[in-house]
């Protein structure tokens, strides 16, 4: 079992999100998506080796995934022992248009079970995390899921595919979706980070999230914070969250189980 500092952890994100904000957000938004595609390169990358140099200094017998964006990768466990999974620049596109809800997300899986979530908004200075077993904080604070219990009322939030013209199918499936919910609930929306949506879920800001697609790493720190605060995951069937899960569905039980019924009809 990997004793992790989250104290030691937290501050490193704190300083890499205010340099990041420093360096980026400041600056005149790209002119087109080459620029923007320039800009998230340098800005991910950047903030990916500081993040991981600190890790495997503190933690050196813990793995690194590398697998992001290699979906096939993500369904089943990469290593048998711990590793990191993290996404240093989630929703970059509003970091770099100088916007918030942009986030930084880290997973510790160890034995194939995710046992250490933290998600961090450099913008709110709002530090979101959570041990399997022991609950979900922000800043320090226990935090639980929303009490609404029916679509009518909730607030939902999802996200389409991060690159649109590469996922067809599962555009589609976002703009169906949405048509079928949006009647439904109080209000829909789309808000940028995914790893942020998810962890105003457990904190009681957004009533449910939901998002179609096969990227496990980009739901896997939100996922563990929002079961951690009480709330209910599955993948877009109703299944068990987990390895090779299709989609995702996150609040609390009767919510989930309502949009669940929704998406299904």
């Amino acid at each position: 079992m990997v004793i992790v500092n989250h104290e030691e952890i937290r501050d490193v994100f704190a300083f890499v999100g205010k340099e990041l904000l420093a360096n980026y957000s400041h600056r005149e938004a790209p002119a087109d998506r080459e620029e923007m595609f320039e800009r998230f390169t340098a800005a991910n990358e950047w903030a990916e080796e500081e993040i991981k140099k600190f890790l495997l200094d503190r933690y050196p017998a813990v793995h690194w995934s590398d697998a992001e964006l290699v979906f096939e990768k993500q369904k089943t466990p990469e290593f048998r022992g711990a590793y990191w999974v993290l996404d240093p620049v989630d929703g970059g596109m509003h970091l770099h248009q100088g916007c918030a809800f942009w986030g930084m997300s880290l997973c510790l899986v160890e034995n194939g079970q995710p046992s250490y979530a933290l998600v961090y908004d450099a913008y709110r200075d709002e530090c979101f995390h959570a041990f399997h077993g022991q609950g979900a904080f922000l800043n320090g604070e226990p935090t639980q899921i929303a009490r609404k219990t029916r679509v009518h009322d909730s607030l939902l939030v999802t996200a389409p595919p991060a690159v649109i013209v590469e996922d067809p199918v599962n555009t589609e499936l976002t703009i169906w979706s949405i048509g079928k919910l949006l009647p439904e609930a109080f209000a829909v929306r789309l808000l940028g980070s995914v790893a942020l949506q998810l962890a105003y879920v457990a904190c009681g800001r957004m009533d449910a999230y939901w998002e179609y697609g096969e990227q496990l790493y980009d739901w896997m720190a939100g996922a563990l914070i929002v079961k951690e605060a009480k709330g209910s995951v599955t993948d877009i069937r109703g299944q068990e969250f987990t390895w090779g899960s299709i989609g995702i569905i996150a609040g609390n039980e009767p919510l989930r189980q309502e949009i669940q019924t929704l998406l299904m009809r």
